[in-house]
Parts: C-alpha cells; structure tokens; sequence
C-alpha cells in the first residue's frame, strides 16, 4: 500500500491532521510538520492554550502531536511553548507528555536553562512539575556537556536545602544519584540514612532512597540515564500505533463485559497510558493502589 505524500499538503491541510489523527498520526506526516517552521507558531499555540488540554477526542490528541513536534523541531522559539506544556500537561496530568519532557527539554540545549530553572525553584508549582524540570535540566548536560556544572548545581541547591520541600528534595536526590554526581555522594548517603530513620518511626512515611542502593549505586559507577534521553519519536512508529489499537479494543471489551457502567472522564487528558515499558525488558509498573488498570483513552 502507498504511503501518502504529505509534502504536498498545504499548510492548513497538514496542519489539521493533528486534531482528526487521534494517537494514529503517520510518523512521515510528524516528520514533514517538524521540517515546516513556518507552522511553528501554529503549534505553540496549540500547546499554550489551556482549553486544548481540557479538550475532547479527537482533538485533544493535538496537544500531544504538537508537543512532540516542537520538540523534534528544536530552537529558541520552541522553549516558551515547551515550558508551557510543562505546566498545562502537569496540571492535567497528561504523561504522554510529562514523561518525555525530560528528553525532549533536554535537546533544546541552554536556552532552556533559566525557564527550567524558575520552574524548579517556584515554591508555588506543584513538586511533579519541578521534578520534570530537574530532569530537563540535567538531560541538557547529556546534550551540551558544558552546561553540566551548572545544571547539577541548581539541582543540587533543591537537594540540600532543609527548607526545601521533602518530597522535592527526594526528586532531586534521585537525579543526582542517576547521574552518579560525585559531589554529592555523602550528602546522598547521609540523606537516604535519614530517609531509612523516618520510615523505621512512622510506618506511612514514604522512603524514596536506601542507604544500600545508594552506596552500590557509586561503586558500580555508572549513570542511569535512560529516561533522559528517550526517542519521544517512537510514538509513531507503526508497530507502537498498532500496538494502542489492540489495547483500546481489548479495554473497550474489558469495559463492555464487567465495566460498562464506567464512564469516561471528560477531556481526553484524565484517563492516560503511555507507550513506554520501562528500562528494555523490563515490564510495566503496577497500578497504584485503588487504580483499575484501564488507562485508555478518554472517550473510548
């Protein structure tokens, strides 16, 4: 079967696909948006007004492609929209977003810095959308290894400082412990030890770091850094799309034979699975707790 040629869509025309294609969008077609700066401003839009987050499906798949678009296009003038996706995507709770942010913040290189940097520092922003933050910030070294000091210090600051949050400071430790930053180390130790002591004098008290894996963590050396540099892209590869087709119709089955009665929530933002399974080979975390593992699509 021919595949169609999108190089010969006019602007307007390419441009709608994001919001009839739902997550079925031709990787050629995402290819051919990225290549069109003059559509840059069409997409930052798309991702800046809030009201396409609270959108229904179809359309809201657009805030997705555009997000994925921006960030394969790269430059200066993608960061504002970027860092606004960061903040409507969090608060709507979109992970087909929020998960690949890190990467894609990451390849927009050092103009990305200060915006990320007032997110990770805003006391008022929820601690998620400081985490996706940190880890832009230090997927940028991955990418423009001068920047390294620099951003690792601005995590740092989140890491060590008592006032802090103590869930930020958590967030912030496990960046430091990916990237195995030496500075850091018995700061990490002493702070897991800590993290060990509350969880022994109140049993709700969630620990995020072991004093064990912590000290392994530097023996064996090596950063773990692949949810810093994911191919956000792989979304549309035809395997990935036909994948989501098979669970939506066995959710939809699943639905009709013991859930019928569950609706939707509205928007297509509430309700959200991502493609991703984890580190290669690994299979997909459990729901938490009281969650039913039915994440498809809203409006399914």
């Amino acid at each position: 079967m021919q595949r169609p040629d999108y190089t010969i869509l006019e602007d307007e025309q390419l441009a709608e696909l994001i919001f009839i294609s739902e997550d079925r969008l031709d990787l050629e077609a995402a290819q051919e948006l990225a290549r069109r700066t003059s559509l840059t401003p069409v997409l930052a839009q798309v991702v800046m007004d809030k009201q396409n987050w609270l959108a229904e499906l179809p359309d809201w798949w657009a805030v997705v492609h555009a997000s994925y678009v921006l960030g394969l296009q790269g430059g200066e003038e993608v960061v504002t929209p970027l860092l606004t996706a960061l903040r409507w995507a969090d608060a709507f709770d979109c992970d087909w977003v929020t998960e690949l942010l890190p990467s894609i913040l990451g390849r927009l290189g050092p103009a990305a810095i200060p915006g990320l940097t007032m997110v990770a520092r805003d006391f008022t922003a929820g601690w998620s959308a400081r985490d996706v933050a940190m880890k832009g910030l230090a997927a940028i070294s991955l990418h423009s290894p001068e920047s390294s000091e620099h951003v690792m210090r601005i995590i740092g600051e989140r890491f060590m400082d008592e006032g802090e949050d103590r869930v930020v400071r958590q967030l912030a430790g496990h960046v430091l412990l990916d990237f195995r930053c030496q500075q850091y180390r018995m700061a990490l130790i002493k702070f897991s030890r800590e993290e060990w002591a509350f969880r022994e004098t109140d049993a709700w008290y969630v620990a995020s770091l072991d004093p064990e894996e912590v000290e392994w963590a530097f023996r064996q050396g090596l950063p773990d850094l692949w949810h810093y540099q994911e191919d956000w892209m792989r979304f549309y590869q035809p395997a990935e799309i036909q994948r989501r087709q098979k669970r939506w119709a066995r959710e939809r089955l699943i639905s009709r034979g013991g859930r019928g009665d569950r609706l939707p929530p509205p928007g297509g933002g509430r309700v959200l699975s991502f493609w991703r399974q984890g580190k290669s080979g690994e299979a997909p975390p459990p729901p938490p707790p009281g969650q039913p593992d039915h994440e498809g699509p809203a409006g399914e």
